[in-house]
């Protein structure tokens, strides 16, 4: 019986420490949705040179509706997970080296109303802002970038580079 009790117990312990474990190393995917696709009529991609230094010769702004769809459509519905907060910071550092990108949606030219940011890396993944919808202040706030790619997608930057003209 003592040995029932001693088995029962490790067992126990070893599936409350398996839970344990599972929940803390394990991220949630979800299908990322892109707020207001249809109201964008502007897109403005961003790069930097090899100093990380963004420029005129380094953005483009694309006004062309066809294109601008052509973009979301590949980048919508993404699976993405949640990092923590370490990762999305070590992440952001990236984005002043020569060969990550900003692309920015937004429903005016002069990006002062809705804005929605996708950041493309260089090793394919993608950092999502947070869809809900809120402009963003001049201060940043309202804007938090919240989701990278489950998947690198390496040959998604590829095409859109090609789709949308881009040379930097």
């Amino acid at each position: 019986m003592r040995f029932f009790k001693m088995f029962s117990m490790c067992i126990l312990m070893i599936i409350f420490l398996n839970a344990c474990s599972l929940e803390t190393t394990k991220t949630k995917s979800e299908i990322l949705e892109i707020p207001n696709e249809d109201e964008y009529t502007t897109l403005l991609v961003q790069g930097v040179d090899e100093e990380g230094v963004s420029s005129e010769s380094t953005s483009k702004v694309i006004t062309d509706i066809n294109e601008i769809q052509a973009f979301i459509e590949k980048v919508n519905k993404m699976e993405v997970v949640q990092p923590p907060n370490k990762e999305l910071l070590e992440k952001s550092k990236e984005l002043n080296k020569k060969g990550n990108y900003f692309f920015i949606l937004s429903d005016k030219e002069t990006l002062d109303n809705k804005v929605y940011t996708i950041n493309f890396f260089s090793d394919g993944r993608l950092m999502f802002q947070e869809p809900n919808g809120k402009k963003q202040e001049a201060n940043g706030a309202g804007q938090k970038m919240m989701y990278l790619s489950k998947e690198k997608h390496s040959n998604v930057l590829l095409e859109m580079k090609e789709l949308l003209n881009i040379k930097f």
